[in-house]
């Protein structure tokens, strides 16, 4: 008898006593949420929301916020000029709304419940994507040592981590910064490529021998860091490079 009211108690008086001391709440808006949750959460209001972002048209090669009449032999107005190197992205959505608001959660502040929603979400977007056949292992966009010392969450990594954990490659380091420099973040568009020329080089010992290979990085605004990463990958024999971003950031996102 005193088990039995021992496991009652333990399943569900302390889940309830918790959710009295430390009530549930929304991850962008920290609303309350109904109790005896046990999973990460957002309120209907911002689940909705970000359901709706995550389903606005994009283009498949620079992730840039499309009407679907605006693509044209799968590029938009702002790519559909431009050689890129890297062959087809995905993201989850632009870089506004609640899904701003988890990446600078995760980003800049280290929380790992929003870190964990977005890597799904991308995981996601990546099994959707035609090309996700063909990948054969996945790269995380590097950071420089002395980044790493200021910040030791690397979004990038992480990311692809749970990536390839998803659907089942190898995350392989290939890449590694050997330059640091200023982030790219806060630089005027016309500085982002100069700032990540030559920044990036193999791993000591790589050889790829006509690999598809998939870069993972947070965030994609002008495309420099993923463009200087790819042309290392395929200089040195990758026959293809994609890539997947949580969030497209840029003019044409409204609010990033």
């Amino acid at each position: 008898m005193g088990l039995a009211w021992l496991q009652r108690w333990t399943g569900l008086g302390w889940h309830s006593l918790l959710d009295a001391v430390f009530p549930p709440r929304c991850l962008v808006c920290e609303s309350s949420l109904p109790a005896g949750l046990t999973t990460v959460a957002l309120c209907s209001d911002c689940r909705d929301e970000v359901q709706a972002e995550r389903q606005r048209p994009y283009c498949p090669t620079c992730a840039n916020s499309v009407a679907p009449y605006e693509l044209s032999g799968g590029r938009c107005r702002e790519c559909r000029e431009v050689s890129l190197r890297v062959g087809g992205i995905v993201r989850v959505a632009g870089y506004r709304g609640p899904l701003g608001e988890l990446m600078r959660a995760y980003k800049y502040h280290g929380q790992e419940a929003p870190g964990l929603l977005l890597a799904q979400w991308l995981a996601a977007a990546v099994q959707a994507a035609p090309w996700s056949g063909w990948v054969e292992a996945v790269v995380p966009v590097p950071t420089h040592w002395r980044h790493r010392l200021r910040r030791p969450l690397h979004a990038a990594e992480e990311l692809a981590r749970h990536v390839a954990r998803s659907a089942g490659l190898p995350l392989v380091p290939l890449l590694r910064r050997r330059r640091g420099g200023p982030h790219q973040v806060g630089l005027p568009s016309a500085q982002r490529q100069p700032n990540v020329r030559g920044a990036f080089a193999l791993e000591p010992g790589v050889q790829l021998e006509t690999a598809r290979l998939l870069l993972i990085d947070d965030v994609r605004t002008t495309g420099s860091t993923l463009e200087e990463c790819a042309k290392v990958l395929l200089r040195a024999g990758a026959a293809e490079v994609y890539a997947g971003v949580v969030l497209r950031a840029g003019s044409a996102e409204a609010g990033a």
